[in-house]
């Protein structure tokens, strides 16, 4: 292991990582809208299960270890707490806030009348980005951000005590985190899945602060290793092994895949493009679902064809990729417009 990262070169690897998140999440989105909305269709974007996992758990496993990367490379060094929990704050809770509200005005205008599907106290959960989580314990105001949004904050609060433990006591820290996760696959029974559950993700999370953090270098041949493994996962029947292994184990070694990789290409062009794309990644997250959902009301009924469900999915695209565009745009000049009337304040 080499020293803790200091340069602030850009990690190449991260940007394809997050586009490479980003799809099984939209496409198996799409196809459980087309199922939900009463959409038939002759074939499916992508299979519903790559390597053995479920197509968006796939997505959501490669994420939260790039997440923990993301923060352990941007935050080395001493952290300060207030600052942390501030910048996190401004990174995720404003342009949910206006996403949601643009997706409630359209639900009311929809339904003619003020959208209230929960007591109004409910919108505490609204307010933290916590609806979507706590979906699970009943109806609320939840509209956009899935339960996703939810276990990714939880992991943000728990990010500081990892960093610490990470840096100070990094064996016994992982020993700890490897502890709660078996035992806890093994006992839990909550309302929330296994899979769902934030201490549960802690693992893949804690592998990209890790992966940074020490400065761990892949070379090709743990990369053909992983590889062997990918091939294993795709073509063997898993099915035995928990699904909560099998995500750990795919957002982990896809990781060290595609670190690998990028450690032999270069190839400018191509991070750019993954870079742009990484940079909507979340306002991606925060549309599509939603915009999926009433499109595909509008085919109710109907059967596509393989190539109208390639087109209506183009389409599906192009509008996300637009309203996440101006969710981004208008997100940011807010918060400029905020800073600088507080400056003149």
């Amino acid at each position: 292991m080499s020293e803790a990262v200091t340069k602030k070169a850009r990690l190449n690897y991260l940007d394809v990582l997050r586009v490479i998140a980003i799809l099984p999440v939209i496409v198996c989105h799409y196809t459980r809208s087309q199922e939900y909305a009463g959409v038939g269709f002759v074939n499916k974007i992508l299979p519903d299960s790559f390597f053995s996992v479920y197509l968006g758990d796939y997505g959501v496993a490669i994420f939260f270890a790039v997440s923990g990367a993301a923060l352990m490379y941007t935050y080395a060094g001493r952290l300060d707490v207030k600052k942390y929990i501030y910048k996190r704050f401004i990174g995720i809770l404003p342009m949910y806030w206006m996403a949601w509200y643009i997706a409630y005005v359209y639900m009311s205008c929809k339904t003619q009348q003020l959208y209230k599907p929960a007591p109004a106290w409910k919108l505490v959960l609204t307010l933290f980005g916590m609806d979507g989580y706590a979906n699970w314990y009943g109806t609320n105001w939840y509209l956009l951000g899935e339960w996703f949004l939810g276990c990714l904050i939880l992991l943000y609060i728990l990010f500081p005590l990892l960093k610490l433990g990470i840096e100070k006591k990094p064996v016994l820290t992982a020993i700890i985190i490897l502890a709660v996760y078996v035992a806890g696959s093994i006992f839990y029974h909550g309302t929330i899945p296994t899979a769902n559950f934030f201490l549960f993700r802690v693992p893949e999370f804690a592998f990209g602060m890790y992966f940074v953090h020490y400065g761990w270098k892949i070379k090709w041949p743990l990369g053909l290793a992983g590889i062997a493994i990918l091939a294993v996962m795709w073509f063997a029947d898993l099915s035995m092994i928990p699904v909560l292994y099998r995500n750990t184990v795919l957002g982990i070694v896809t990781f060290c895949v595609v670190a690998c990789f990028c450690s032999y290409v270069k190839w400018n062009g191509f991070y750019k493009v993954c870079r742009i794309i990484g940079k909507y990644g979340y306002a991606v997250f925060l549309t599509h679902h939603f915009i999926v959902q009433e499109m595909m009301y509008l085919f109710t009924g109907k059967v596509f064809t393989i190539w109208q469900n390639y087109a209506v999915f183009a389409l599906f695209l192009v509008v996300t990729a637009v309203a996440s565009v101006a969710l981004y745009w208008l997100n940011d000049i807010t918060l400029r417009k905020i800073r600088e009337f507080r400056q003149q304040v």
